[in-house]
């Protein structure tokens, strides 16, 4: 989306994926844990050794499971919404296929803890590699950097661990391991580059949370780099050069103060409405996760919550959350955002979601596919789960403005299920004598792409649609978001994407239903840009993005925005699509597309 300078030699430059934008330049810091460990390997040659053996793996699995739950209490605020990357690791610590053919090893084939280890991870990923499915392929990073924390505790070995991270420093490794989450939330880096990871892996996520400029996928950087070498790194362009010369340093600075010039300014008015230059009012709400990122949505303009994710209450416990328990979390998420609304998502557990033992007993486990039970169609399978948070939500709903919306619906029959428990909660409150709000507006969640040929039969009985632009998108494309070896098939302005979201928002405003778009689409720059010339009046987005979003669309007119839409909507590639859409905005509005 930038032009390089002409002072940049080319062998300088390494393209990767932008993760997190912005600008950093600054001291790399390069760590690697590949470095090769003189592993112990020796026979246990009696049961007394064997069980002394299978003790120590208990101890280091301990003091493993200890950092990462030291890890989770520490998250800041604004990283909360991630501890689930930290309650997966902790689910897999204990996964019979790690951890029980490491005890099978020591105690059948008497090795060693730390042989157990490297051959139960060899077996592994040797299978994971072979499946052709992208998720489970995409996790292997998952099971090798657990792998190497578990060694690390059997070996005492302290090498592996990431070191004091200077400020100003821009951190190069291969990844972000769950446990260092808040080690790098607490340091002052620059900025961050992995060798692993798309522009929807964890790291990216994490970085776009702290606002941290990251660029990720940069394959076998370190051995490009030493510590103590300056770098540029360019998050917008995922683009980092290597040590440049004097002039692209003064270039780069340059660019770098107007960029914290414009920020300091968009943030400073970010509480005024999004109102476009020819008088259109766009609606910019917040997504969520925890209480803890209220503040966030607020100070920064949200107005009101368009997305609250509600399965946080769900994980990594022994135990399913109580009526009670989801009732006064709602309640006071309502209570705080009151008089503006809230609009609660469902229950949405999928193959992306972890939850504790008790989940299993309720249902299904925490294996559900992408493409299996998820979503509603869990919800559904697991009806007295469904209606614990049914009627917590209605009981919330008398303390403000509140909506419920189902996620993944892909059936009339399934709205109309939901509906049906939604009428048994009001009755069963009613006889208690509990107060709730009666006949809440039920939404539904555009998700899949069988939903955008029902759409029309979804608006006669859904009062509102939210458009979730991520799985949309990885549906409809067949591209798991999560798997850096396709994540450049991930593409928002894919033709296809376009104009589904055309035909969406071209039968909202016929059928006079509302419809929210969140997911990625609504806070990237181009997509936003995109979303508004297609007709969209709803944008719901993480609250670091809303001072951004809102400034553009206040240096916007709605009718120029829908001339460059149809200009994208003819293009025959997603390429073509986002060369347009940088071309009309690199002209129109420098200083935000630099």
């Amino acid at each position: 989306m930038s032009q390089l300078p002409p002072s940049v030699p080319a062998d300088s430059v390494v393209d990767a994926v932008g993760a997190s934008a912005g600008l950093a330049i600054g001291e790399a810091l390069v760590f690697s844990r590949r470095r090769r460990l003189r592993l112990p390997n020796y026979q246990l040659s009696n049961m007394g050794l064997v069980a002394a053996e299978i003790f120590r793996l208990e101890k280091a699995q301990a003091q493993v499971r200890g950092q990462l739950l030291a890890s989770r209490g520490q998250l800041p605020p604004e990283l909360c919404g991630q501890a689930g990357i930290i309650d997966a690791h902790l689910l897999l610590l204990d996964d019979p296929l790690l951890a029980g053919e490491v005890r099978r090893i020591i105690w059948e084939e008497h090795r060693n803890a730390e042989q157990a280890v490297v051959r139960t991870i060899e077996k592994i990923t040797g299978l994971m590699e072979k499946v052709a499915d992208e998720y489970i392929s995409a996790r292997l990073a998952d099971v090798e950097m657990l792998a190497y924390a578990l060694i690390a505790a059997l070996t005492g070995d302290e090498a592996g661990r990431m070191p004091d991270l200077p400020a100003g420093a821009i951190l190069v490794v291969t990844d972000i391991s769950p446990a260092e989450l808040t080690h790098i939330a607490q340091a002052k880096i620059a900025g961050l580059v992995t060798e692993r990871g798309g522009h929807t892996s964890h790291t990216a996520i994490v970085a776009q949370a702290l606002e941290l400029p990251a660029v990720v996928g940069a394959k076998n950087l370190g051995s490009r780099l030493e510590s103590g070498d300056t770098v540029i790194l360019d998050g917008h362009a995922g683009r980092i050069i290597l040590r440049p010369n004097q002039e692209t340093l003064a270039f780069y600075r340059a660019r770098q103060e107007m960029e914290w010039s414009f920020k300091a300014e968009t943030i400073r008015s970010s509480h005024l409405p999004a109102l476009t230059l020819d008088g259109r009012r766009i609606a910019i709400l917040g997504n969520m996760e925890l209480e803890d990122e209220l503040p966030a949505v607020l100070n920064y303009g949200g107005e009101g919550i368009g997305l609250y994710r509600t399965e946080f209450m769900y994980l990594n416990r022994q135990a399913l959350p109580t009526e009670e328990e989801l009732f006064a979390a709602y309640r006071r998420v309502v209570e705080t955002v009151a008089p503006r609304q809230v609009i609660i998502r469902t229950l949405d557990l999928g193959n992306d979601k972890i939850v504790g033992a008790r989940m299993e007993a309720a249902g299904r486990g925490p294996d559900n596919q992408a493409l299996g039970l998820r979503g509603i169609r869990y919800c559904l399978s697991n009806r007295p789960l469904f209606r614990t948070q049914l009627r917590a939500i209605l009981r919330a709903s008398v303390f403000g403005d509140l909506k419920i919306m189902l996620p993944m619906i892909s059936s009339l029959d399934e709205l109309r299920q939901a509906r049906a428990l939604i009428v048994e909660a009001e009755r069963s409150l009613e006889l208690q004598g509990l107060p709730y709000t009666y006949d809440l507006p039920l939404g539904v969640m555009i998700e899949v792409p069988a939903s955008i040929f029902i759409a029309r039969e979804l608006a006669g009985e859904a009062a509102f649609f939210s458009v979730g632009t991520n799985d949309l998108i990885q549906y409809s494309l067949a591209v798991d978001r999560a798997n850096p070896e396709v994540s450049d098939m991930y593409q928002p302005l894919h033709p296809a994407i376009l104009r589904m979201l055309k035909i969406i928002l071209d039968l909202g405003r016929e059928t006079g239903t509302p419809v929210s778009i969140c997911g990625d689409m609504a806070s990237g720059q181009l997509t936003v840009c995109a979303l508004l010339g297609l007709g969209a009046e709803i944008l719901s987005m993480p609250p670091a993005a809303i001072p951004r979003v809102k400034r553009l669309v206040r240096m916007s007119s709605w009718d120029e925005m829908r001339v460059w839409a149809e200009d994208l909507l003819s293009a025959g590639t997603a390429r073509e699509a986002a060369d347009k859409a940088a071309r009309h905005l690199n002209g129109r509005f420098p200083e935000m597309f630099r």
